[in-house]
């Protein structure tokens, strides 16, 4: 959408897709491209995370950057319905709903980091519908120190009216050697404090981390919350 002298303002379908929902927000890096994730798209249509680069004429040229496979010896994610976001080095985070090592697909956080024209996709956690949640829907935030911010759907230690856990926020902190730790911070149940979250979270200058709950809540119809460090 194009703001024009008048006022209006100018429509414009940048690319279509050939297969895929994307339901992730886009991001733009410091040469104008766009990226985002896209379910039940790329080479196995269990999704994929892609590039749209501007060219003259004002055209865009699409490149995937990583097709999910979930059949692939149960180790990587699948169905992306989150947004990415960059850390200082230029590499990539976001999550899928299903997929990883755990029997049940219960879901990932992965890691894109450019390398030779070419992107390798790391999973930096697979989640188990426990104590950590599973399916997480939405993207991640970073804090000050380089840790990782996100929530879950469904899981968590909390007991749920809606099914499978009402899920959790949780923290992944990056250790010695490239592996990192995750922490649940908070799982959701039955009461006031709200459930199943599907939105980012978003932190202020103190380290206070705000995001929103689909249902629970003092009318069952979901909730603002804050979680304080």
């Amino acid at each position: 959408m194009s703001p024009t002298a008048g006022g209006d303002w100018t429509f414009a379908v940048l690319y279509y897709f050939a297969t895929g929902n994307p339901a992730g927000s886009l991001i733009l890096d410091a040469q104008g491209n766009l990226y985002g994730t896209a379910n039940y798209a790329g080479t196995y249509l269990y999704g994929m995370a892609y590039e749209l680069s501007p060219s003259a004429g004002g055209t865009w040229t699409e490149t995937v950057l990583h097709s999910f496979d979930q059949n692939q010896a149960g180790t990587d994610g699948a169905c992306p319905c989150s947004s990415l976001i960059f850390d200082s080095a230029g590499n990539l985070f976001g999550t899928t709903v299903r997929g990883g090592i755990n029997d049940t697909g219960d879901g990932t956080v992965f890691e894109l980091s450019p390398a030779g024209g070419s992107w390798t996709e790391t999973i930096i956690h697979n989640f188990d519908c426990h104590t950590d949640g599973c399916a997480p829907n939405a993207g991640l935030v970073f804090d000050a120190a380089g840790n990782l911010h996100g929530t879950t759907t469904n899981g968590g230690a909390g007991s749920c009216p809606y099914g499978n856990g009402c899920g959790t926020i949780f923290e992944l902190s990056p250790q010695s050697g490239g592996s990192w730790t995750e922490t649940a911070l908070h799982s959701f149940g039955a009461g006031a404090y709200g459930a199943i979250p599907f939105s980012n979270l978003i932190l202020d200058a103190a380290g206070d981390l705000y995001g929103t709950t689909s249902k629970g809540g003092a009318s069952q119809y979901g909730t603002v919350f804050e979680i304080t460090p």
